[in-house]
């Protein structure tokens, strides 16, 4: 990554910064651009050379965090607990890391919206199924129990490890949980 790469990225993780500062004090549908510019200490042409609206940097944000990944999830995440364990767990580690974060999407209303994310993270992880197959709800299906699970964590504080978190998930969608 070159200079200008590398100022551009901090330009952006200064912005994420900035929208989450106001998260803590302001609803996301009250942030303003020039409320948003001025906490995250940019120029406005910077905000506009790298974003088109408030949404797109959370769109970046979640991106930023999937690049780190350690362990690629398989084709299925949850067809085989031992391959995956190392995977799940990895994807709680992250949420356990940003939860703060997540947890203020989550006060905000930003509630479907993470949702999209999140289904959207899956299915690019474990592929979507065709339009005209019944085995799609399948896919919708564990993208709830895992919003849902994911949710109640973090809003009752993440007492239980990444690991446990992981452990119980696969445990739940390998052995159907009803």
């Amino acid at each position: 990554m070159n200079h200008s790469q590398q100022e551009n990225l901090r330009v952006k993780n200064q912005i994420v910064s900035g929208l989450f500062k106001l998260l803590k004090v302001k609803s996301f549908s009250s942030i303003k651009i020039t409320e948003l510019i001025k906490a995250s200490n940019v120029a406005r042409a910077s905000y506009y050379r790298n974003f088109d609206t408030i949404e797109d940097i959370l769109v970046f944000y979640f991106q930023q965090i999937q690049l780190n990944r350690r362990y690629p999830l398989k084709e299925n995440p949850f067809l085989n607990e031992q391959n995956n364990l190392p995977g799940v767990q990895e994807s709680f580690e992250i949420i356990y890391s940003e939860k703060e974060r997540i947890a203020l999407l989550l006060q905000n209303g930003l509630s479907d919206y993470f949702y999209q994310l999140l289904s959207d993270q899956i299915i690019n992880q474990v592929g979507d199924m065709p339009a005209n197959s019944i085995e799609r709800y399948r896919l919708y299906v564990i993208v709830g129990i895992i919003f849902s699970i994911i949710s109640e964590w973090i809003t009752s504080g993440t007492q239980e490890s990444p690991k446990q978190m992981a452990e119980l998930t696969i445990h739940y969608l390998n052995n159907s949980i009803l």
